[in-house]
C-alpha cells in the first residue's frame, strides 16, 4: 500500500510539473560550426578526336555523346574546403517579418500608480520561436522582453505558450514590460545567430496611468 501511495505521488508531482515545452533550437544548432568537406572542381570537358577505331578521348577520360556531339569529359578535382553548415542552415530559416500586434501601453511620465505596465503578446512568423532566433530591442527602448518557454503545471493559461497555440517554428509567447522612458514607437529586432536572417517589428506604445 505504501509502495502505491508513493508511486502515485511521484506520478502526481510529474503530472503537475511544467514542462518547457518550447524551449528547443531549430534543426541548425545540431550542426557543426565548421567542417572540412571535399569539393569538386569543374569537369574538362573537350571535343573527342575521330580516328579510324572511331571517336577517341585521352586517357582519364570518359566518351559522352550529347546530341550529333561526341565529347570527352574529366572529372574536376577534389579539393578540401572549409563549410559553416550552422551559419548557411541559419541563412536559410528565412526569419520572416512578424504579423502587426495591437498598440500597446506604456505608464505616462508621472504616473505614480503603475511604474511599469506588463502585457502578454503572441510574436507571429515563421520560425521566430526557435531558442536560436534572438528577438531583441534597442537598449534606449527601456522595455524588457521574457520569452515564456514553461507549458503546463501552474503555468497560466495566458503565458503557457502550448494553450495560446504558440509553437516554435511560427510563433513566440513574450511579456512586454514597459516604462514612462519606453518609446512611443519600438522597433523589435528578429534574427538569427550572426544575423545570418533578420527581420524586425517595429510596435506602438500608448501613454495611459492606469487607476489603482
Amino acid at each position: 500500500m505504501r509502495l502505491f501511495t508513493l508511486s502515485l505521488i511521484l506520478l502526481t508531482a510529474a503530472t503537475a510539473a511544467p514542462t518547457a515545452a518550447l524551449a528547443q533550437s531549430s534543426h541548425c544548432a545540431a550542426l557543426p560550426i565548421t567542417a572540412q568537406v571535399e569539393a569538386r572542381g569543374p569537369d574538362t570537358v573537350q571535343n573527342a578526336q575521330l580516328t579510324p577505331r572511331g571517336f577517341q578521348c585521352p586517357r582519364g577520360f570518359t566518351t559522352e555523346t550529347v546530341g550529333p556531339v561526341t565529347r570527352c569529359r574529366q572529372p574536376g578535382q577534389i579539393r578540401l574546403e572549409t563549410r559553416e553548415p550552422r551559419k548557411s542552415c541559419h541563412a536559410g530559416l528565412q526569419v520572416a517579418a512578424p504579423r502587426s500586434i495591437n498598440i500597446q501601453n506604456r505608464p505616462a511620465p508621472g504616473c505614480t500608480t503603475a511604474p511599469t505596465i506588463t502585457s502578454i503578446v503572441a510574436l507571429r512568423a515563421r520560425n521566430i520561436g526557435w531558442q536560436d532566433v534572438t528577438v531583441t530591442a534597442p537598449r534606449e527602448a527601456n522595455l524588457t522582453i521574457e520569452h515564456l518557454r514553461t507549458s503546463g503545471g501552474r503555468t497560466p493559461a495566458a503565458e503557457d505558450p502550448i494553450r495560446q497555440d504558440c509553437f516554435a517554428h511560427e510563433c513566440r509567447l513574450v511579456r512586454l514590460t514597459a516604462r514612462p522612458t519606453t518609446p512611443e514607437r519600438v522597433t523589435l529586432t528578429i534574427a538569427t545567430p550572426e544575423n545570418a536572417s533578420s527581420s524586425t517589428l517595429p510596435i506602438t506604445f500608448e501613454a495611459t496611468c492606469p487607476a489603482r
